[in-house]
């Protein structure tokens, strides 16, 4: 009989320690990744990507027990999302959106956008916005909704 759990389980234990090993054994520094990176940097941003989604709901119990401890608990609804960058790169890293739920329950991820207008400043956006995958002109942001925590991956 064929047991769907268990090969799950496994499956996102090869995946997570595959992910793990290529960041550890890779002997440049961190950087954005350019889409044209190559197939490692597709594997690595498909990782990321794939971990935020089936763990997202532990990554966020995760924070939410650690803020509590420190007597910073949030009010209302927490989600982890993905961060999606936009502006020439893409990299993907994680969120916890915090808010009313029904406002919470319209997040699918973050886009992040980076400014730079001179030298001495640089900036980052971070916009909750309504979808996860094409962030194009049409993309809403969600309203009423707060940022939490932001989790980095070294990619």
């Amino acid at each position: 009989m064929y047991q769907r759990k268990p090969m799950l389980k496994v499956a996102a234990l090869l995946i997570t320690a595959a992910f793990l090993s290529g960041l550890l054994l890779t002997s440049t520094p961190s950087r954005a990744i350019s889409l044209g990176g190559g197939f490692g940097s597709l594997v690595k941003i498909f990782g990321i990507a794939w971990i935020v989604s089936h763990f997202g709901e532990d990554i966020d119990k995760t924070i939410n027990s650690v803020l509590q401890q420190h007597e910073a608990a949030i009010e209302g609804r927490t989600k982890v999302v993905p961060i999606i960058r936009v502006g020439g790169n893409v990299a993907v890293g994680a969120a916890q959106v915090m808010g009313p739920a029904e406002r919470v329950d319209k997040v699918k991820a973050v886009a992040q956008m980076d400014w730079t207008p001179g030298e001495t400043f640089r900036g980052r956006l971070l916009l909750p916005v309504t979808t996860d995958r094409d962030l194009t002109s049409s993309v809403r942001g969600v309203g009423g909704v707060g940022i939490s925590a932001v989790i980095v991956f070294p990619v």
